[in-house]
């Protein structure tokens, strides 16, 4: 099924989303400011829409290329404001349109996409060669047969199984490298700094435009950027588990999976600096990351704050309400 690329944002409102973003990083966010922020949101589709792409692109690219990016939207707050958010904010992207222009992974490559997924959704694909892929959430591919067979994935994570009903050569292709598989089955994850492959069956090879490349066997997993690739190791038992719908965590920092949570729904989830390293073992449903957010809940010494369905943060346990 192909998606419609969706409609064009006010930049005005992209504006707004920019501010409401820097409001609830602010040190101390009122209910008032969080119901505002509520009503705002769910006052036009076009805000909800801002802000849902606001968030996505926080989450793509863990920070600004450039800092001038940042300051067409900074430089109108004024300076004891803008200190504080720059202080709070770090290295948080906030990229307007017309910065999103030149970045190598930039949203509007993922809008183009022939095929794509909303938050939360999961989508499979079966190609006429017998190719089987199925997109993981928040997720966009572009598929390409003509003297090659070529699947270029935008953004997110994708399995693959190929198929061998076309002689042609089948290349999978991220910002950061070539994969071409060796009849077999894997996952591929893009994050904004590298890939991350992982083989169930088979083997792949990856190919750097730098001339290195790598053989990774089944039972393996290896990432890489543009500049090399790093060490081969084990494979991650729970590799492909997303597609039943599952997160499993074996001793996994807490930080790391509110992290993979965040990816299957809107808004953010913020970790009290207290408990980013305490470890979490178990199985979490993504269809239901309120049900996943209430086990961790009920399993740990951790309380879930909801001030806002689009703002979670979760808390010592012992922390005063």
């Amino acid at each position: 099924m192909m998606l419609n690329t969706p409609s064009t944002l006010d930049q005005q409102v992209l504006a707004q989303a920019v501010d409401w973003l820097l409001k609830l990083q602010s040190e101390e966010t009122s209910p008032a400011t969080l119901a505002a922020f509520e009503h705002w949101q769910s006052s036009h589709p076009q805000h909800a829409e801002a802000w849902s792409r606001l968030t996505q692109i926080q989450q793509t690219f863990g920070q600004v290329p450039h800092k001038a990016l940042a300051k067409q939207v900074l430089a109108r707050i004024d300076h004891t404001s803008r200190r504080q958010a720059l202080k709070k904010l770090g290295t948080l992207v906030i990229v307007l349109p017309s910065a999103w222009l030149g970045y190598r992974t930039l949203p509007l490559e993922r809008w183009r996409a022939g095929y794509q997924t909303a938050v939360g959704e999961q989508k499979h694909l079966h190609l006429g060669d017998g190719t089987r892929l199925v997109l993981n959430t928040d997720s966009a591919v572009d598929i390409q047969y003509h003297q090659e067979r070529k699947i270029v994935l935008h953004q997110g994570e994708v399995w693959l199984e190929t198929g061998h009903q076309d002689k042609r050569k089948l290349v999978v292709i991220t910002p950061h490298g070539e994969l071409v598989p060796l009849g077999t089955r894997f996952n591929v994850k893009l994050t904004a700094d590298r890939t991350i492959l992982a083989v169930t069956e088979g083997a792949v090879r990856i190919q750097l435009d730098n001339g290195q490349s790598s053989v990774v066997q089944a039972g393996q997993q290896r990432a890489f950027n543009r500049h090399g690739l790093e060490p081969a190791r084990v494979a991650d038992q729970s590799v492909g588990y997303w597609q039943q719908g599952m997160l499993l965590a074996q001793a996994m920092p807490l930080e790391a999976l509110l992290k993979e949570l965040a990816r299957y729904r809107h808004g953010v989830i913020r970790c009290h600096p207290e408990l980013r390293q305490m470890t979490v073992s178990g199985a979490f449903p993504l269809k239901d990351t309120d049900a996943a957010l209430d086990l961790l809940q009920k399993t740990l010494p951790v309380k879930v704050v909801a001030p806002s369905r689009y703002w979670i943060m979760i808390e010592p346990a012992s922390a005063a309400g």
